[in-house]
């Protein structure tokens, strides 16, 4: 019975090494990417950019809060998170302010367009709110 346990295990382990290395496993390793889409696929990183992302000291963080920027716009404030943007010739530029009990995590975004940053304001909002601010 040992034996005959021992030689099926044997026997598929084998077929399996053998249709893993086969010539119509590596001819479909081939020609996959290719023949995959990724346009339709609709991800964070195509909607905007992180330009970056730094940790604030107090003193910054007072000075902001204070006076902040006259040609930014608030767009949300919460206890945790503050969301403030402006507009370049091209861009929209979003600064998000994080709080915690430590630090102030500031991240700046940039948009393509007023129309992208309408669009996908709703669901950039919630993943902030979420703690999906990106640290680089």
């Amino acid at each position: 019975m040992k034996i005959a346990a021992l030689g099926l295990i044997s026997f598929v382990f084998l077929a399996g090494c053998s249709v893993y290395k086969s010539d119509g496993r590596n001819q479909f390793e081939a020609a996959a990417p290719a023949k995959i889409s990724t346009s339709s696929v609709d991800s964070s990183s195509h909607i905007y950019k992180l330009t970056g992302c730094r940790n604030q000291s107090f003193i910054e963080t007072w000075f902001n809060d204070e006076f902040p920027r006259a040609n930014y716009e608030l767009v949300l404030m919460d206890n945790d998170l503050e969301i403030w943007r402006t507009t370049q010739p091209g861009v929209i530029q979003v600064k998000a302010f994080q709080r915690d009990d430590k630090a102030v995590q500031s991240c700046s975004y940039e948009f393509a367009s007023v129309a992208v940053w309408e669009l996908y304001k709703d669901e950039f909002i919630r993943e902030l709110n979420n703690n999906l601010m990106i640290s680089e």
